[in-house]
């Protein structure tokens, strides 16, 4: 049976938060999808709590292998149009999925969309948006967006994740910067679209982010930059591209993760290691300064009851 979404959600040792993220998808006031948990090798209670759900969620499970063999595990088997990345630690709003499914209809099914994502501490998620008011940026592909975009809200078409061959098959120790990695392979495949607002899901920030260990993204992005220059991302076409948003990337943790935190090395190491994409990221960022940003398209208007 063919759903509009598939939802991919890779879960290790996340009993405290997981029912949250697992129930914030069942909330969902659009019913055409279906609902991946792969438990990642998790040794504390996750497996039981997804368990809990019975046949609501479709469980897997595998050895510790890391978030990009679970998901490419779940895409696999998956059946939807489109596939939906959730973090076992985040939460989608109730009407996230049709929100995008109205942005799919519009722009006649884009590659890929980037939703946008309200942060927020521990506990309880905050309040859905009232204002639904559905305003997006077009782009011709993502390497042509000219905003800066987290990578935590991702929803691309199967049929272009499996032609760029999935995700890579990394380890649970090798995954890190796994989504700069999947833009970056589907990165001129074809339509982008930025949903500037409502925001459709939330990102908790705690103790245990991946985010926290600066190191070992810092090296992620290193060995992304190697990647680009072995030509795993693409030829001579868009290479400027490529490089500016390896750059812009690796200028933001050197200098947010690494030197604000103390961590002089290791950001003059990252720096050091990206620098000609640093430098062309810096350029892009001086020409940009000269160009009316992007009007948002608004697609439709109204307020939640």
């Amino acid at each position: 049976m063919k759903h509009r979404f598939s939802i991919l959600m890779p879960v290790y040792n996340r009993q405290k938060y997981v029912g949250q993220a697992v129930d914030s998808v069942l909330a969902q006031t659009f019913k055409d999808y279906e609902f991946f948990a792969i438990d990642d090798g998790s040794t504390d209670l996750s497996a039981a709590v997804l368990a809990s759900y019975g046949t609501r969620i479709k469980l897997l499970q595998q050895s510790n292998q890391g978030p990009e063999v679970a998901r490419n595990q779940a895409a696999a088997l998956a059946c939807g149009e489109y596939l939906v990345f959730l973090d076992s630690d985040d939460y989608l709003f109730p009407f996230a999925l049709e929100t995008l499914d109205k942005v799919i209809s519009s722009f006649g099914s884009p590659t890929l969309i980037m939703g946008s994502m309200e942060r927020f501490h521990d506990e309880n998620p905050p309040e859905a948006p009232t204002d639904r008011t559905i305003r997006v940026i077009k782009y011709a592909d993502y390497l042509s967006k000219t905003r800066p975009v987290g990578t935590m809200a991702i929803v691309l078409r199967k049929a272009d994740f499996d032609a760029i061959g999935g995700l890579r098959n990394t380890t649970a120790q090798t995954w890190y910067c796994d989504d700069n990695s999947l833009l970056l392979k589907v990165g001129a495949s074809g339509q982008c679209i930025l949903i500037e607002s409502p925001s459709t899901s939330a990102y908790r920030q705690h103790a245990e982010n991946s985010t926290k260990d600066a190191e070992a993204f810092a090296n992620g992005l290193i060995k992304l930059a190697d990647s680009e220059r072995q030509g795993f991302f693409g030829g001579k076409e868009r290479k400027a591209d490529r490089y500016a948003y390896i750059g812009g990337r690796a200028a933001a943790w050197a200098f947010y993760y690494c030197w604000k935190a103390g961590k002089r090395k290791l950001a003059l190491k990252l720096l050091s290691g990206t620098a000609p994409m640093v430098s062309m990221a810096v350029l892009r960022k001086f020409l940009r300064a000269f160009h009316s940003p992007e009007a948002p398209i608004v697609l439709e208007g109204h307020r939640a009851k």
